[in-house]
């Protein structure tokens, strides 16, 4: 498992565009998350099916690898501007990639559910995890969870149409203020061909 850990912290970290091989599929029976690389099975004691129990208000379901640097990143690019409805760009830009390489944020969930890597309606994301929102348009949204209930998103606190600010606020703002449904994270797979 450590090894495992530690070359998918090493690939998300190489910023060469090897993040795809990142699995996380789920917590298996003893608790542990499963992780495959696409040239491995996911472990038989895996199950995929059934969702871990929530965590306890205040905790967070530990860190996928990369995160510490992520969460700088996020926390760097807070008070900023120019991501007026540019969500996955945040994101990407947050993961140290230029662009998503999907065409919108709902075209990001739709392929991580496809692909088995959605956590549909999980509210106790790790930190680093890239969480989802049906806005009731076309686009949705994404913002990264970087920990204690905490997000970095665009837009949600501009006072003038078109800011493009980044701001780090609760989880829940994104439901509350916008009125968007939660869809649940995905871990942050973003396509190797930009």
């Amino acid at each position: 498992m450590i090894v495992k850990l530690t070359l998918a912290g090493a690939l998300l970290a190489s910023g060469l565009g090897l993040v795809a091989p990142l699995a996380i599929a789920a917590h298996s029976s003893s608790g542990d998350i499963c992780i495959a690389t696409p040239t491995e099975e996911v472990p038989p004691d895996c199950d995929t099916t059934t969702p871990p129990p929530p965590l306890p208000a205040g905790t967070d379901a530990g860190s996928l690898p990369g995160a510490d640097a992520a969460v700088g990143r996020a926390l760097r690019l807070v008070g900023g501007h120019g991501y007026y409805q540019l969500c996955a760009r945040l994101a990407a830009n947050i993961w140290g990639r230029p662009r998503s390489g999907y065409y919108s944020a709902a075209v990001q969930w739709r392929h991580m559910v496809e692909t088995g890597q959605a956590r549909r309606g999980d509210r106790s994301p790790p930190v680093g995890a890239l969480l989802f929102w049906d806005t009731g348009g076309v686009f949705g949204h994404v913002a990264v969870y970087i920990g204690g209930g905490q997000i970095v998103s665009n837009d949600i606190g501009d006072s003038v149409a078109g800011e493009g600010g980044v701001y780090q606020v609760p989880f829940e703002r994104i439901e509350s203020q916008w009125g968007s449904r939660y869809l649940g994270w995905s871990p942050p797979i973003y396509s190797t061909l930009e």
